[in-house]
């Protein structure tokens, strides 16, 4: 009977560390998914940016929407790009972080349309996003 507040102790000990061990497990396991994340939406956006320029080059300016780059043939409607962060295929004028695309048709810029602000990455991803997101998407 002696023994029972140091066995009580001990489990509880042990409980806290597995508790804790589990929540910095999580987080590794949620970088490393987000660095896949990252490293598809780098693809994505280089893509993108270079159907962007094709249409420039082919037709003399920027096209005003993502509807324009369809009708011109740049991609299919049954299958338009899609960024895996958040899920989104819509292409937007201003920043709401919904995800989907951020498109500024007077200078041909494209980024991500997502909010990383609450997101867990690693300071390469977040280097990386640095070309990809606006500034108010991380910060």
């Amino acid at each position: 009977m002696k023994q029972l507040p140091k066995v009580f102790i001990l489990l509880l000990a042990g409980f806290m560390a597995g508790f804790g061990f589990q929540s910095v497990l999580a987080i590794g396991f949620r970088k490393a998914r987000n660095a896949e994340f990252v490293a598809e939406a780098a693809s994505r956006i280089g893509s993108l940016r270079g159907k962007i320029q094709a249409f420039k080059v082919e037709k003399g300016r920027y096209p005003k929407d993502a509807a324009e780059m369809q009708s011109a043939g740049f991609w299919s409607p049954d299958l338009p790009p899609r960024e895996r962060l958040r899920g989104g295929c819509q292409w937007v004028s201003q920043f709401d972080g919904e995800g989907g695309f951020l498109y500024l048709s007077a200078t041909g810029q494209l980024y991500l349309n997502t909010d990383l602000a609450r997101e867990k990455l690693r300071s390469a991803d977040r280097e990386k996003l640095r070309d990809l997101v606006t500034a108010d998407a991380l910060y």
